[in-house]
C-alpha cells in the first residue's frame, strides 16, 4: 500500500493528480483528473465506467462555478499545469473528488445508485464510490475518440485503477455496460463469466456476469444503464434484484 504524503493524500493518488494529460488526446482543456467520484477510503462498493463526462466541468460551453462546480480546473486553481502543482492545489483536487456526492452531482449517477441500494451501499451515504478506467474527461465522449486515443488513455491510467482496487477497502466492483466489461477483462486483467439467465424486459436483453480482481468480487452487466436505448424502470429493478442475489454472500 502506498505511503501517504505529508498532507494526508495517499502517495499514489498525489502522483496521479500530478500526471499530465497524454499528448494528442482530446482531454477537456483545463480539466483536472477525476481520481474518484466519492471517497474510496470509505467505500465498500464501487461502480466502474469508462471516463468522466465533460459535463462534470462545463455546461453549454461555460465552466461550472460557485455552487454548481463539481471539480477543480486549472482556472480555479490559478495554475497552468499540475505536474509541479503545490501540495495545497493537489489536496483541493483530491477533496473535490472525495466530497463529490455532497455537492452538485451529475444526474448520470441516479440509475447506478438504484443498483447500489440493492446491495446495501450508496454514493450519498459514503459507502460507495465511482471509478473510471481513465480519469480524464474528454471532448468528444469516449465513443467519439479515435481508437489510438482510447488506447493511450487506458494504457496511461489502468495501473492507477489497479492500485486503487488493491489499496482501498472496496470489496464489490460493479461493471456498467459491455464496453467496461470488455476493458476490464482485456486490459485491467480481471476475470468474469456469464452467470444465469439474462435479465430481460421489452426489447432489451441484459446478460449478467460475475468474477473477480484479486480479492475484489465483481458483478457486471452488458447493458449500459444510462445510454442504452430501451432501458426501462422494470429492467433496472430486475437487474438490481439479480445483483443483490449475487452479492448476498458478500454481506
Amino acid at each position: 500500500m502506498s505511503q501517504p504524503s505529508r498532507d494526508g493524500i495517499p502517495g499514489y493518488v498525489a502522483e496521479r493528480i500530478r500526471q499530465p494529460p497524454p499528448a494528442s488526446v482530446r482531454v477537456v482543456p483545463g480539466s483536472t483528473p477525476v481520481v474518484a467520484f466519492g471517497d474510496p477510503r470509505r467505500s465498500q462498493a464501487a461502480t466502474l465506467g469508462l471516463n468522466p463526462s465533460k459535463r462534470e466541468f462545463f455546461e453549454k460551453g461555460r465552466e461550472l462555478d460557485g455552487r454548481l462546480r463539481r471539480f477543480e480546473t486549472l482556472g480555479s486553481l490559478e495554475l497552468d499545469r499540475l505536474d509541479d502543482a503545490p501540495d495545497e492545489a493537489v489536496e483541493r483536487v483530491w477533496q473535490r473528488c472525495n466530497t463529490y456526492f455532497r455537492g452538485n452531482p451529475y444526474n448520470w449517477f441516479g440509475r447506478l445508485e438504484e443498483v447500489l441500494n440493492a446491495v446495501g451501499a450508496s454514493y450519498f451515504g459514503d459507502t460507495a464510490c465511482h471509478l473510471d478506467l481513465s480519469q480524464w474527461a474528454t471532448d468528444p465522449t469516449w465513443n467519439g475518440l479515435r481508437p489510438e486515443e482510447r488506447s493511450r488513455l487506458i494504457t496511461d491510467d489502468v495501473n492507477f485503477l489497479r492500485t486503487q482496487l488493491r489499496s482501498e477497502p472496496i470489496r464489490l466492483l460493479l461493471l456498467n455496460g459491455r464496453g467496461v466489461l470488455s476493458a476490464f477483462t482485456s486490459i485491467v486483467g480481471g476475470e468474469v463469466h456469464r452467470e444465469g439467465a439474462p435479465v430481460s424486459d421489452a426489447t432489451v436483453t441484459c446478460r449478467v456476469y460475475i468474477g473477480s480482481f484479486e480479492s475484489v468480487h465483481v458483478i457486471g452487466w452488458s447493458t449500459n444503464l444510462q445510454s442504452s436505448f430501451g432501458v426501462t424502470t422494470a429492467l433496472r429493478r430486475k437487474l438490481a434484484e439479480r445483483v443483490a442475489e449475487l452479492a448476498a454472500p458478500l454481506t
